[in-house]
């Protein structure tokens, strides 16, 4: 993980506007709809979790290491 990140990355905190506007509202929406997949599929909540984290490594492994030229940056 640490390979994939500059050492700006590694410094990196959001502003607390981010943190209201854009960080809290995504986790508020991230846990609704992990909740409403565990009811949908009767799964177990570990289930959703592997999926989580299968989307966290594939941001992390697919990022531009330093190539800022995204779409999201």
């Amino acid at each position: 993980l640490i390979n994939f990140m500059s050492s700006n990355d590694l410094n990196w905190k959001p502003t607390q506007e981010q943190i209201d506007e854009i960080i809290l509202p995504a986790y508020t929406e991230i846990t609704k709809m992990s909740v409403s997949f565990i009811n949908k599929l009767e799964c177990p909540p570990e289930y959703v979790a592997d999926m989580l984290r299968d989307v966290a490594e594939a941001i992390v492994s697919s990022h531009p290491e330093s190539n800022k030229s995204c779409s999201c940056c």
